[in-house]
């Protein structure tokens, strides 16, 4: 099994490194030669590209046009891979996200998997959190479908993946610049292709930095606006 790792990133120069080398790293435990790690420079004006080279990228491509899922769709269309995996520039993946992704995709009705984020929050934040990772995200699609009769699922933007004949089969990832983009492809997937696993334990760390600048339930309520915005097909 093939895997392509794509990290978009814009102006990451300060974080893209440990994101490339925690990639990297992956070859601990799988061959190097299994995967391949594509980071598209979303029109940066630092040295993201550099540091990018210089931490183990194999290709770094360039996308002018802004925008999260825009930048994804380029490194997919940069990519050889069968399962093509999705990273944010400024998270860290452990040793075995790989070996795990490919777990998952040993089921053959699996179209794509997708795991949270550790923010290393503390306290009541951390519990928050958990309720989120291990309760609502897994169970909320089986309560829409119940009640909405709507299939859903649910997709962490900065850490999924992704079968390639699944993308090709949705036509691309949906060209959204940023709010409600993975929920865009989350749905695209699950009712037009097949079965989008969540799995609360495949957790990458990730920067809490937007929390701590626009508070936590803002921000957490900005996300819950856009899933239902797009579940719903509303306009913005």
């Amino acid at each position: 099994m093939k895997f392509s790792i794509v990290v978009p990133a814009y102006n990451a120069e300060e974080s893209i490194g440990y994101t490339v080398r925690s990639v990297v790293e992956q070859s601990k435990t799988i061959s190097r030669s299994s995967f391949e790690v594509i980071v598209v420079d979303n029109n940066s004006t630092d040295k993201t590209r550099e540091v990018a080279l210089e931490a183990g990228a194999d290709v770094v491509a360039k996308e002018k046009l802004q925008g999260t899922n825009i930048a994804r769709n380029r490194g997919y269309l940069e990519s050889r891979g069968e399962i093509i995996v999705f990273l944010d520039a400024d998270s860290e993946a452990p040793e075995d996200w790989l070996i795990r992704i490919g777990e998952a995709f040993e089921d053959p009705t699996t179209q794509a998997i997708s795991g949270p984020y550790d923010y290393g929050f503390t306290r009541t934040k951390a519990i928050a959190e958990a309720i989120y990772t291990r309760i609502v995200f897994p169970s909320l699609p089986k309560l829409l479908r119940l009640l909405f009769r709507k299939k859903a699922a649910i997709i962490i933007g900065g850490n999924f993946a992704v079968r390639r004949s699944t993308i090709e089969k949705i036509g691309g990832l949906p060209p959204l610049t940023f709010w409600g983009d993975d929920a865009a492809i989350a749905m695209a997937v699950v009712r037009r292709v097949g079965k989008v696993r969540f799995i609360s334990t495949l957790r990458v760390k990730s920067s809490h930095k937007r929390f701590d600048r626009d508070g936590f339930l803002i921000l957490a309520g900005k996300y819950a606006r856009a899933y239902f915005r797009v579940y719903f097909g509303l306009p913005k």
